[in-house]
């Protein structure tokens, strides 16, 4: 992505694990670790490997990005190139010791394994951003638990709820996505090593052996068997980011319609030069929203890429492997961008109670109308109270009336409820159900309790 586009979308530490140079340090690192976990069990000599890790320590500061760039376009893979170089360098230092560099391995084995040190790495960041997200909204759910606003569905008001439960349920989501992230780990950190078509022929009777130790070299996963052509681990782990992606975006979306001017109860934080308009000097955009929502537009198309590459050809494909080194690390950097965005408008948002109560009452207290029907269905039976209610509610909306007013006036209610009762009724904090016990739950459901 530009440069320029970057601090929209992206959030650094994770654009600089997918970076090139940092792609050339994991493959190096993976190059290293073969030549270690080989030396190991004796299939090349302890002094190439070692010779092999010196060399290695400094390696992609002698790379040629140029030339690489120029001849993995030749080669269709950048792994080619890159042990050319590689061995070229250890060759420099010590010509024996160059024989043994990428010693039975395939280009596919070094990618997949650098991509998957890269996705290591750039995951342990954002479970921190996650943390931090669930952890902000934990703590804006015991702050606004009493905060009473209208709830919205099909996008109408409907009954009241509290700000403090659309917390918790934000928090919720993002608490199933940490719990998600551990088990997926074992399965999806998995190193790859297989050779020309999996077997490890070139390795003799010490494939299953070598494969052991160079997993562990790396801390990764070793696998029952060669992976190249099954790519549902790389799958899982987009689907992991899309998750989060999707839920961060389904709060930016919440967010940005609670700052439509009309409604204004809601704003992303303030500061000079954020969210302005180039024409309108009244504006305040919702700029983070925008950021989010862009990114869970995104990351779908992106999904449809991956999901598409899993139908490969026979041992190793041609293509659909291919595609996944264009979406996995925007998907990634994405991801990393709506949690960055996300943690600093949860933490930071501005609350406006007054346009909350102000738009509680601007039905005229039609929003409660559930709320006398319920208490007048035991005395009249549901059915005859809702045609009663429902009758006041035209009424009220015809003759612009508060409905309190209409249904004083009505014998069937006056029979059952006082002008104090009623009041009750038109209270909304009193009809909010079994919000706070959900909002307690929520709070004592720590991550890993």
């Amino acid at each position: 992505m530009s440069q320029l586009y970057a601090s929209l979308f992206y959030q650094p530490d994770v654009t600089a694990i997918f970076s090139d140079q940092a792609l050339l340090g994991y493959m190096v690192q993976a190059e290293v670790a073969l030549a270690k976990a080989q030396a190991q069990v004796n299939v090349i000599p302890a002094s190439a490997a070692t010779m092999i890790e010196q060399v290695g320590q400094n390696a992609v500061a002698h790379i040629e990005l140029e030339a690489l760039a120029t001849t993995a376009g030749l080669a269709g893979n950048i792994a080619i190139p890159l042990v050319k170089q590689f061995t070229t360098l250890v060759k420099q230092q010590n010509e024996e010791a160059s024989r043994y560099v990428h010693w039975g391995a395939t280009s596919q084995d070094i990618i997949d394994t650098a991509t998957i040190l890269q996705c290591r790495d750039a995951l342990a960041l954002i479970e921190k951003q996650l943390q931090q997200a669930y952890q902000i909204c934990l703590k804006q759910a015991q702050q606004y638990r009493d905060q009473v606003m209208i709830g919205r569905t099909w996008l109408q008001q409907a009954l009241p709820i509290t700000l403090g439960h659309k917390f918790a349920r934000w928090a919720a989501a993002l608490k199933r996505d940490l719990d998600r992230l551990q088990p997926m780990k074992g399965r999806v950190l998995t190193a790859q090593l297989g050779g020309a078509v999996g077997s490890l022929a070139s390795l003799q009777d010490q494939g299953s052996a070598v494969v052991a130790a160079f997993a562990a070299q790396l801390n990764l996963t070793a696998p029952e068997c060669t992976w190249h052509g099954e790519r549902d681990r790389m799958v899982e782990l987009a689907s992991m980011l899309a998750l989060i992606v999707g839920n961060v975006g389904k709060m930016a979306k919440d967010w940005s319609l609670l700052m439509q001017t009309e409604i204004a109860e809601v704003f992303e934080p303030a500061a000079k030069g954020r969210g302005g308009s180039s024409t309108m000097p009244h504006k305040r955009n919702p700029v983070a929203a925008a950021s989010i929502l862009a990114a869970a537009n995104r990351v779908p198309a992106l999904m449809a890429s991956v999901f598409q590459s899993m139908v490969q050809e026979h041992e190793r494909a041609l293509g659909a492997w291919h595609a996944e080194w264009l979406a996995i690390p925007e998907i990634f950097q994405l991801c990393a961008g709506a949690l960055e965005r996300s943690s600093e408008v949860l933490e930071h948002m501005q609350v406006n109670a007054d346009a909350m109560q102000h738009n509680l009452e601007c039905t005229h207290g039609l929003i409660m109308a559930e709320a006398v029907m319920m208490a007048l269905a035991p005395k009249l039976g549901r059915l005859n109270a809702h045609h009663l209610v429902e009758q006041a509610c035209q009424q009220a909306v015809a003759q612009q009336q508060h409905l309190k007013t209409v249904l004083a006036d009505m014998e069937q209610v006056q029979a059952h409820f006082d002008d104090q009762a009623l009041d009750e009724l038109f209270n909304p904090a009193s009809y909010l159900g079994n919000i706070q016990a959900q909002i307690d739950a929520v709070l004592h459901a720590q991550q890993g309790e």
